[in-house]
């Protein structure tokens, strides 16, 4: 049975740790709310920009124009997996992993993982795949490993991010973006006129195709590859404070059960003593 010096020192730390967890949980929040707004507002205007590179790409390459682009033309595909250097991020890396060895399974690209984490779940669960691994940090993008990170990834034609997507801060979806402007629908460039008749889109490139492609798969494809750094460094820290949350809610009940404990452990003593008492008592009269 349990004794009142259990009952005591397990709530001294659990109350300890409540502390420590709502702490965490509110630099968590914090930081969440510092890089939210910023990055809601960056995604919709990089996803615009990301249409707008696919309709480029899939103008030029219909029409035999691929002398223009200066991305390799290899076939090679990349598939790289944004965890984390730490835990306590609920399970939004985990569930970015399972959508990651999915595709790494099915369609045997390439590897790059950025963040410790992510080695330890190639190893448990991808045992003896092959990747390129990079350290990065889980609070910014710093510039010599960004840079470092690029000059890797433009090697290959198809370049594929898997990583966290921020929704709601009740909602966290892995998804998978193609920085490299492919995923082009088979009817993007094809429209209806009035007639019922399919007419196939034009595009007029000023100054140049080659000019053109030159910014789309340079310096626009290394900002909408650190906007998925960003997106994914949101949804963790969302993540993160609604587990931390979780836990609180988890030591309140372990807290209000070892009080019932208590509770229930001072009323068998003091019965224990009033019978002790009332036995007394009949010793005494007899």
């Amino acid at each position: 049975m349990i004794t009142k010096k259990q009952i005591s020192v397990e709530t001294d730390g659990l109350l300890s740790l409540k502390g420590l967890v709502e702490v965490y949980e509110e630099i968590a929040a914090g930081r969440m709310q510092r890089i939210r707004g910023a990055v809601l507002q960056s995604r919709q205007f990089l996803e615009g920009l990301l249409e707008v590179f696919k309709r480029v790409k899939a103008a030029y390459q219909k029409h035999n124009l691929t002398s223009a682009s200066s991305r390799p033309r290899n076939g090679k595909t990349v598939a790289v997996f944004v965890s984390a250097n730490s835990g306590l991020y609920g399970d939004i890396v985990d569930r970015s992993f399972e959508k990651f060895s999915f595709f790494v399974k099915d369609a045997n690209p390439d590897v790059v993982i950025l963040g410790k984490l992510g080695v330890k779940m190639m190893a448990d669960r991808l045992p003896g795949r092959l990747y390129n691994y990079y350290d990065f940090s889980d609070d910014g993008v710093d510039v010599e490993s960004f840079e470092m990170i690029m000059r890797y990834l433009v090697q290959f034609e198809r370049i594929l991010v898997f990583y966290g997507q921020f929704k709601t801060i009740l909602n966290q979806e892995p998804v998978v973006t193609s920085v490299s402007g492919d995923a082009v629908q088979a009817q993007e460039g094809v429209v209806v006129d009035s007639k019922g008749r399919e007419v196939v889109r034009q595009y007029i490139f000023e100054p140049s195709v080659e000019d053109i492609a030159r910014v789309f798969e340079g310096q626009i494809l290394a900002s909408i590859f650190e906007q998925t750094l960003h997106e994914s460094q949101l949804s963790k820290f969302a993540s993160r404070m609604l587990a931390l949350d979780k836990s609180v809610e988890n030591i309140e009940q372990r807290l209000y059960r070892i009080r019932r404990e208590g509770v229930r452990l001072s009323h068998k003593i003091q019965n224990r003593k009033q019978l002790g008492t009332f036995s007394g008592v009949s010793l005494w009269s007899a």
